[in-house]
């Protein structure tokens, strides 16, 4: 890994690929059980502008159900010179069946894009099966385990690395695990999401700048629908899903930048030498 660096992530999906509220009852009740259509293209091309307009580099963790849904998304992603890497096909779905975790992981790679070498779990749900299996296929690395106290309850894994390891499995497989940043010591999370827009733009700003000291990197991680202006507004979603979003989690997005602006912004994959194929 490449010390004092920085790794600007991106999860490409929508509003309702979230566990913060109850989803499919919210599109029954005011969408008549139809997924409705968002600014996930515009959103997802206003972060590549605001990249490219401070000359950094990002990972691009996109998910399969809203790559089918607007085929713009990757046409974008594929003339830049940002990472593409994998989150998964469905957001939401539990996988109690592995065979359709493998059948939609084949499906991301034949259908969106073959060449990935990251992946990113929805809502951070892995399992050592999955990691196998991902493995096998040719992924490279994760970036999926939070090394933090369970906060919020679906993710955190306290006892685990803040740092890059490798997850070691049986024939002397390993895939590399880069985990996300959490404030060290005292492992609370904060490098984005949730945290970035509630808590603040301070919070983020000393989750990565004491992860920078602690571990040698900062990972921070967005949503395209945080930068949106048009996320619904719904007495049954609460005021903190969507608190923040818009212009002003984009001028805090850009104000973190420039405060890391002396550090180096790599992709993922570039901060672990791997070598990148050409689009």
């Amino acid at each position: 890994m490449i010390e004092n660096s920085i790794y600007m992530t991106v999860d490409v999906e929508e509003w309702f690929h979230t566990n913060w509220f109850n989803v499919p009852e919210v599109i029954d009740e005011h969408y008549d059980s139809v997924y409705p259509k968002s600014d996930v293209v515009k959103t997802t091309k206003q972060l590549v502008d605001t990249f490219d307009s401070y000359d950094i580099n990002a990972t691009f963790f996109v998910l399969g159900e809203t790559a089918e849904r607007y085929p713009e998304i990757m046409e974008i992603l594929k003339s830049c010179e940002h990472e593409i890497a994998c989150h998964g096909w469905y957001h939401n779905k539990k996988y109690d069946n592995i065979e359709d975790f493998k059948n939609d992981i084949l499906k991301f790679k034949n259908e969106i894009y073959s060449d990935a070498k990251g992946f990113r779990f929805p809502n951070f749900s892995y399992s050592s099966e999955k990691f196998k299996f991902i493995l096998k296929e040719g992924f490279k690395y994760d970036s999926s385990i939070v090394p933090c106290l369970n906060i919020p309850s679906w993710y955190g894994s306290y006892k685990s690395s803040t740092k890059p390891y490798n997850l070691n499995f049986d024939g002397g497989l390993s895939l590399t695990e880069f985990p996300m940043s959490v404030l060290p010591y005292i492992r609370l999370p904060g490098a984005g999401g949730w945290f970035f827009r509630n808590v603040g733009y301070h919070w983020t700003k000393n989750v990565v700048k004491y992860s920078l000291k602690k571990t040698g990197y900062g990972m921070i991680y967005i949503h395209p629908w945080e930068i949106s202006d048009s996320n619904p507004d719904i007495k049954d979603i609460k005021f903190h899903v969507f608190r923040n979003t818009g212009h002003k989690t984009l001028n805090n997005l850009k104000k973190l930048i420039e405060t890391f602006s002396g550090n180096e912004f790599l992709t993922i994959s570039d901060g672990l030498n791997l070598e990148r194929n050409a689009r």
